[in-house]
């Protein structure tokens, strides 16, 4: 095709004079691409993008596709990349993240290491530069040529620290990258779609339109939305990026990751005749998963594939969904330590695909759900995310391009056709050109810069960005504004906020508040302390620079007072966050498991930092992980610890383990005899389980070595199931004397108490127990409402002649 029938606007069309070769990557997190394209200026006409076959070393010889898998591995003193390595991930005497790498572009952008493996190959950016080095080392076996630009795709929601640990990788697989040479995924689709198939494109639309460009891949759902009129104007196509989804950590191998722990797991359990408690944390996901998920994998594909014919000749609707089945023949060994576990033939049949899919494809719950083996979010959370940051609804869109591996199941493409009920929705033609459209963008996207030096695509603000101030938002980036704003090298100006209070001595504390969006959400709160002495009106400077990459620059001065102290911050991708189920905890976790992993937890405080891990993992509902960090920690310790033992009982309890959970519990008693806690324990879970006789001697046991209040209760409840009443007179008698005074019980003390009131139908102490159960909510209340952050200082004001009637 010509390419002056897509030039940037504005932009001078003088072309070089020498030939031009530019290389387009798509860094994926399953898989990895590499386009090229050769532009001549004899002919002024470029050839359309064409993908590498890249020849990838395996043990049983070369192999050579267009795609490369994101896979590394250090194998008999050799580095393998691409399809080699991955075959080597059923391989039980490799270890994940020490000598096998792969789906590291979910770690990019974080503190986590590999620190077990070997120099050059400890972080996710190290891994990525052995991918992209890879490829270019195809590229220049492929021709000499060297290229005049490189670009590299990227999640278009992905945050400022995860791009530059992208530009690390091009710096240290030796690529050259200048400034726009990082790519959003979703635009290189785009381009790609828009240029292979112009004709068809154009004829579908007659105005302005709205584009959704739905991107599911291998580990990232990016939503990209656009709106274009294919005959502005100035005469030629005009594109607007509308907004882009926030970051989601989803794609098809959290599907894979599924079928391993839904579907492949059960058969392996019940093929091998065990129980579903005989598996560990530690066995099913450091073991087994890695050993099937290349096997999930391929009955994803097979399976999806046959529903994709069966659809074709409209048969799929009819058919018994379990009768429609995908199978891997062969032995699949999953050893694990102490025994040696095999799958034979597994399978997979449609309606165990479908339960899998369910909570991808869920409308309702639009929140990712985590456990110790699996994330879950549905593909609607990024697509009613970026709809509404663009302010449309579903029935507004007109077109919706699907591309990324994960956009090919039939099921995925039939709840996205469903949920834009109004639009028309593009597909590639055939598997391989839906999974290289992003190399292949990003290739035109090259050219566009090598031949144009602009992008053929501008990056927009997606929503407004303003600053609070005691009138309401002042707006400091417009909605729609091309980045970067105001220009590529100067700061914006407001001289409209004033200082709101008088301080002779001291300080005034000015609330910084930075929101986006009409609904004016909540984006960055600081505080800057203007040092006295200052009057409330004297006038502020607001400096600011919002660059492509997305990240905001600001700074506050006492315009009067060019020397005084000002205030100055950098917001990262203001305008998207990461979408995480519990921010909070997940982040200790995180950054706790890397210290550990990393070595920077003193040894005597590794058991006591392994049982915090614990408690959190309990709290997130992952009890086979907390059981693993509270193993770990008796490990340490190399002796009985009745906290920790007590501690795994509750999570033995948890999974229904009723055996290890008495044991543990037993054990717990048995190393401090003088604290029956774990007994008590035991009891009240065999009085749930209606086990009251033994019930009855374990309590009557721990009654003997420490009588507690609650203990009393406890045995009041299980020999009132027993029909021994004179027994529960006894026991509620006891219970009683040796309570506390009401207002010195803990919770669970005076939760207890309650339930001895009731017993008894002591209404005097009933109504003890409500009262101050009501104290310590108001309590608890008046302690919230004190502590909320956000709320010091005082917000600038606007200027008097300048404020709004």
């Amino acid at each position: 095709m010509r390419w002056n029938c897509l030039p940037p606007q504005a932009t001078s069309l003088a072309l070089p004079k020498a030939p031009v070769r530019v290389i387009g990557i798509d860094l994926g997190t399953t898989n990895s691409t590499l386009a090229e394209i050769l532009w001549s200026p004899d002919t002024k006409e470029a050839l359309l993008a064409r993908c590498l076959e890249v020849e990838q070393p395996t043990s049983t010889g070369p192999y050579i596709h267009v795609l490369v898998p994101s896979v590394v591995a250090i194998h008999a003193n050799h580095v393998l990349v691409g399809e080699g390595a991955k075959r080597l991930r059923a391989n039980t005497s490799l270890r994940r993240n020490r000598d096998i790498f792969y789906e590291c572009k979910n770690d990019i952008g974080t503190r986590r290491t590999y620190h077990m493996a070997p120099e050059g190959f400890r972080s996710a950016a190290e891994i990525g530069g052995k991918v992209l080095a890879f490829l270019k080392a195809a590229a220049q076996e492929s021709n000499p040529i060297p290229p005049t630009r490189t670009v590299v795709t990227v999640p278009a929601s992905f945050q400022i620290a995860q791009r530059r640990d992208t530009l690390r990788a091009a710096e240290m697989a030796g690529l050259k990258m200048a400034g726009g040479d990082l790519l959003d995924e979703p635009v290189a689709a785009f381009l790609d779609y828009l240029i292979s198939h112009q004709a068809d494109f154009l004829r579908a639309t007659t105005g302005n339109s709205n584009l959704v460009v739905f991107d599911f891949g291998g580990g990232t759902c990016d939503v990209a939305v656009f709106r274009f009129n294919p005959k502005g104007p100035s005469g030629g196509m005009e594109i607007s990026p509308l907004s882009v989804s926030r970051y989601h950590r989803l794609g098809g191998g959290d599907i894979d990751t599924a079928i391993v722990h839904q579907v492949l797991i059960p058969q392996l359990v019940k093929q091998a005749r065990l129980a579903d408690t005989d598996l560990s944390y530690e066995d099913r996901k450091l073991h087994i998963e890695p050993a099937l998920l290349s096997v999930a994998e391929s009955l994803k594909i097979g399976l999806c594939m046959e529903i994709s014919r069966l659809q074709g000749f409209g048969k799929y609707q009819s058919a018994a969904k379990t009768d429609v089945v995908k199978t891997q023949p062969g032995v699949y060994p999953c050893p694990c330590p102490g025994r040696d576990l095999k799958l034979e033939s597994p399978h997979l049949t449609a309606a165990q695909f479908e339960t899998v899919l369910e909570p991808f494809l869920d409308t309702e719950l639009l929140y990712a759900k985590e456990t110790e083996y699996q994330l879950t979010c549905s593909i609607f959370a990024p697509l009613q995310d970026a709809l509404e940051r663009a302010g449309l609804r579903p029935s507004e869109v007109n077109l919706c391009l699907l591309v990324g591996g994960s956009s090919l199941i039939p099921q995925v493409k039939t709840a996205v056709a469903g949920y834009f009920r109004a639009a028309r929705v593009l597909t590639y033609e055939d598997r391989e050109s839906n999974q290289v459209a992003v190399a292949r963008g990003a290739a035109y996207h090259a050219l566009a810069l090598a031949l144009f030096n602009r992008s053929l695509i501008q990056p927009v603000a997606p929503d407004s960005i303003a600053i609070r101030t005691t009138s309401g938002p002042l707006t400091i980036v417009p909605q729609g504004a091309q980045l970067p704003f105001p220009d590529p090298d100067k700061f914006g100006e407001h001289l409209s906020l004033a200082v709101p209070k008088t301080a002779i001595v001291g300080a005034v504390t000015l609330r910084v508040e930075i929101v986006a969006g009409a609904e004016a959400r909540p984006i960055f709160i600081g505080q800057w302390e203007i040092q006295g002495p200052v009057k409330a009106g004297e006038p502020l400077r607001l400096r600011f620079h919002y660059d492509e990459n997305q990240v905001l620059h600001l700074e506050l001065t006492l315009r009067d007072q060019p020397d005084a102290r000002p205030f100055a911050c950098t917001i990262e991708n203001p305008l998207t966050n990461v979408v995480n189920p519990h921010p909070p905890i997940r982040q200790r976790i995180d950054e706790t498991e890397e210290d550990l992993r990393t070595g920077k937890i003193p040894g005597h405080r590794v058991p006591e930092v392994l049982v915090s891990l614990a408690d959190d993992y309990y709290e997130l509902g992952q009890i086979d992980k907390s059981i693993f960090y509270l193993q770990r920690a008796l490990q340490q310790k190399g002796r009985p610890d009745a906290d920790i033992l007590n501690q795994l009982g509750i999570c033995y309890g948890e999974k229904g383990d009723w055996a290890r959970q008495e044991k543990a519990y037993r054990e717990a008693f048995a190393a401090e005899p003088h604290d029956p806690a774990p007994l008590f324990n035991l009891a009240l879970s065999q009085f749930r389980r209606k086990q009251f006789s033994q019930a009855a001697d374990t309590i009557q046991t721990a009654l003997e070595h420490n009588g507690k209040g609650p203990y009393f209760v406890l045995a009041a409840q299980i020999y009132q199931k027993l029909n021994r009443h004179q027994d529960v007179s006894s026991a509620l008698k006891e219970a009683f004397e040796h309570f506390d005074p009401v207002p010195t019980l803990d919770d669970w003390e005076l939760n207890w108490y309650g339930k001895a009131a009731l017993m008894a139908g002591d209404e005097d102490r009933i109504r003890q127990v409500g009262n101050e159960q009501m104290r310590r909510k108001r309590r608890q209340a008046t302690r919230q409402s004190t502590t909320e952050d956000g709320d010091e200082g005082d917000l600038p004001e606007i200027l008097p002649t300048l404020q709004k009637r």
